[in-house]
């Protein structure tokens, strides 16, 4: 069964929903018009011209939706749809299905279930019930609370697949980004996807092209080996935008996904079920991925995080490419031997900055918000530490930033107040957005400024040879960085 990409459409008026579809088309192998968001609904217009098979939906708040009229004028508008030329009507199993499919042919039925807090306890049943509706296309959209709520969905795809059901499942939110892009693999009839350069109509939904070009969902098969980034959260990472354009410039039948863990055990569930080749490992995994691993490489044994994973015969390698990733920029521009520096935060990524500065005999000293950890750390690498409340007296030749404070989406916050920003280099390893508050604040005090966009290209070119025996394709992850910073630049 080939998976179809359908682009919910939610638009105020029916022209600009009429103008989206247009532009959606050239994306979409079907188009979702959600029109409980309409305010003026005039169907003629909004299916006359339609450019791909279209889906209505009229759905109530309960649902999900913005209808909130009288159910019987619902299904009339549901019913004139259907005779206008929607080529499928959607309706919703809690309400009145039954009276749709009275009028409308079953092919043309899609009967959904949506729950927007958690994942049903038994999808078998609900499915089976559903089933027996007569509806010949089925869809089941529950919340993720757990990477393991996307095996369920895969087992449910799998269970509808021998029954020979036409069934579109997925998970959402943001733990539920996998089914939504190996739906394919798995035997969704359907995968939903947002406009490109609009906003999600539902939580965890990809842009279209990102499905498509990025993702190359298309493309997908039993054979293709599954990388992800490790994390949570993971809203700002992009991780994926630049390991997936070398891969697919090397050629390799493989991608790199989002697994935003609800544990480090969860992320071991999922992969027992769904093996994943490599992970780029970021807070809060770091120092779980050290224990996990089989063996471990000398720079992720010395600082006790691990960044990247990889299998090796069947058992996890860990290393940390970290710190050549945070020297190389530094190196380019300073001896780092003579630096006082002074490294922000406690945690995997401090780690590898600290072992790296005493690695190139720079004076350190620790400073976070959990002065316990500040302590354990410094001891660890035979560093100073501080108490957070005196970072103001501090001197200090180079500051670097190792925390996720400016980080996107709070891109407006930073670590340091702009008064404390008294030394020559500052140094941010956060890398979205390209240019925080806190490296324009160090420039406007004069310092000079290194971005974390630097060191996260170069640990990512690091873990790319890592994964796959030879360096990724010259300037392809560096063009892929920019086109994602300024695809984030542009959202509204």
């Amino acid at each position: 069964m080939t998976t179809q990409i359908c682009i919910s459409i939610r638009e105020p008026t029916t022209q600009k929903a009429v103008a989206a579809a247009e532009r959606a088309a050239p994306w979409a192998d079907i188009i979702e018009i959600c029109a409980d968001f309409i305010q003026d609904l005039d169907i003629g217009p909004l299916l006359d011209n339609r450019l791909r098979p279209t889906i209505f939906t009229l759905r109530r708040h309960q649902d999900g939706g913005m209808y909130d009229g009288p159910e019987r004028l619902r299904l009339e508008t549901l019913l004139r749809a259907a005779e206008c030329g929607a080529d499928y009507v959607d309706v919703e199993f809690s309400a009145s299905w039954q009276l749709l499919l009275q009028s409308v042919p079953r092919e043309r039925v899609i009967l959904s279930h949506h729950d927007f807090r958690q994942m049903p306890e038994d999808l078998e049943a609900l499915l089976a019930a559903m089933g027996a509706s007569g509806a010949a296309i089925l869809k089941i959209a529950a919340r993720a609370e757990c990477l393991a709520d996307n095996l369920r969905i895969a087992g449910l795809l799998e269970t509808a697949c021998k029954s020979g059901r036409k069934v579109c499942a997925l998970a959402m939110g943001t733990r539920g980004l996998p089914s939504r892009i190996l739906g394919p693999l798995w035997g969704s009839c359907m995968t939903y996807a947002g406009l490109p350069g609009g906003k999600a109509t539902a939580d965890g939904q990809l842009p279209a092209d990102v499905l498509i070009r990025d993702y190359r969902i298309r493309e997908i098969s039993a054979s293709t080996q599954l990388y992800a980034v490790l994390g949570q959260p993971l809203g700002h990472s992009l991780s994926p935008f630049i390991h997936n354009a070398a891969f697919a410039a090397r050629g390799k039948d493989a991608i790199l996904i989002p697994l935003e863990a609800a544990s480090f055990d969860d992320f071991l569930s999922f992969h027992a079920a769904m093996p994943v080749q490599g992970a780029a490992v970021t807070l809060p995994y770091k120092e779980h991925a050290h224990r996990l691993a089989h063996s471990l490489s000398a720079e992720a044994e010395e600082t006790g995080a691990v960044n990247t994973l990889l299998l090796r015969n069947g058992f996890w390698h860990g290393e940390n490419t970290d710190v050549e990733g945070f020297l190389q920029p530094l190196r380019r521009r300073i001896f780092p031997g003579k630096l006082r520096a002074v490294v922000l935060g406690a945690g995997g990524a401090a780690r590898a900055v600290v072992h790296a500065l005493r690695s190139q005999g720079a004076g350190v000293c620790v400073v976070a918000r959990d002065a316990g950890k500040a302590r354990d750390l410094a001891g660890a690498f035979r560093a100073e530490h501080a108490e957070w409340s005196r970072l103001g007296n501090l001197r200090w030749d180079l500051l670097v930033n190792a925390t996720p404070v400016g980080m996107a989406p709070e891109a407006d916050r930073t670590p340091i107040a702009a008064g404390q920003l008294t030394g020559s280099w500052v140094y941010d390893l956060v890398y979205n957005p390209a240019e925080t508050r806190l490296l324009k604040e160090a420039a406007g005090r004069g310092c000079q400024t290194i971005s974390g966009g630097e060191m996260f290209m170069a640990q990512a070119r690091k873990q790319q040879h890592l994964w796959c025996g030879t360096p990724p394709p010259d300037g392809v992850m560096e063009a892929a960085l920019r086109t994602a910073w300024e695809a984030t630049e542009e959202k509204p």
